[in-house]
């Protein structure tokens, strides 16, 4: 488990979704802890291993040493690993395409003057406020979305569990924009725990009541909070797709961490052989 010293260090360094442990833990119902500078997350039967060091640069050695120490103490029936790039040991795994995190530098954000009309007409149907209750608003925006779009069951197993993470997070925050009549039109979650970086975690919009810059008045919004945090960075998340990759280019985001994914099931002896290979 996370010690309350380990716990400070992770604030100060954390910048990516998966460093913050309540996110994780709530959606994963698993238990944190540290191996030298990597996270995992443990369960009965299933480890995770988000193979971006906190503090130190990534060197694929020194994660698969980290990842030798978890497999050793948990044994786990399987493993999910997230890193930069993934072990030729782990060329056997299940790897969905690679994916890249966007990063929005606060010190020089540049917006066009095309954006700003964006936000400004949006802005005029709309009402921007903060929230700590995830209401059934929410819930009904999200259960729309799934309905409506085509989503791994990864993906669907978090947005299913929103809910759980907001409960157990007293840093995250949901930016709602609604009419003048109080209906919801989208919302966005951010968190806000790290010390240098705000963490676009989620975006929701309604199609029933779509408003043309809903999502981008959204992010006006977080921008101005994380500069009041006093924060350097948000981390925009993945790409995910054109339309997404889109939407956080035109507000300068740029990809600075390449993310690849791989689901492992190590049998005994292939354990055994993935530990000596990295001896």
């Amino acid at each position: 488990m996370i010690t309350a010293a380990q716990e400070e260090y992770i604030e100060r360094q954390a910048y990516l979704p998966e460093h913050v442990p309540e996110y994780v833990t709530a959606i994963s119902q698993t238990e944190a802890f540290l191996f030298g500078d990597f996270l995992a997350y443990a369960k009965k039967g299933h480890l995770i291993l988000v193979g971006y060091p906190l503090e130190e640069p990534f060197e694929e050695k020194r994660m698969e040493r980290a990842l030798e120490d978890a497999v050793k103490r948990f044994n786990p029936g399987s493993v999910s690993l997230m890193a930069p790039s993934m072990p030729a040991s782990f060329e056997n795994g299940d790897h969905p395409p690679t994916d890249h995190y966007y990063r929005l530098d606060l010190s020089s954000v540049n917006i066009s003057q095309k954006l700003r009309n964006m936000v400004k007409r949006a802005g005029r149907e709309l009402s921007v406020g903060e929230n700590t209750h995830f209401d059934e608003g929410h819930k009904e925006m999200i259960e729309a979305f799934l309905k409506t779009h085509a989503v791994d069951e990864a993906t669907r197993f978090i947005f299913q569990r929103i809910d759980q993470y907001l409960s157990s997070s007293k840093t995250a925050t949901i930016f709602d924009a609604r009419t003048s009549g109080g209906k919801l039109v989208a919302f966005t979650i951010v968190e806000f725990k790290p010390r240098d970086y705000a963490l676009y975690m989620f975006n929701f919009s309604s199609d029933a009541r779509y408003v043309p810059g809903a999502s981008d008045i959204l992010l006006s919004r977080v921008i101005q909070q994380a500069k009041t945090e006093e924060q350097r960075y948000i981390n925009l998340g993945l790409g995910i797709n054109p339309g997404v990759s889109f939407f956080k280019e035109k507000w300068g985001g740029v990809a600075f961490l390449p993310h690849a994914f791989c689901l492992y099931h190590p049998s005994r002896k292939g354990l055994l052989e993935m530990i000596l290979q990295w001896l």
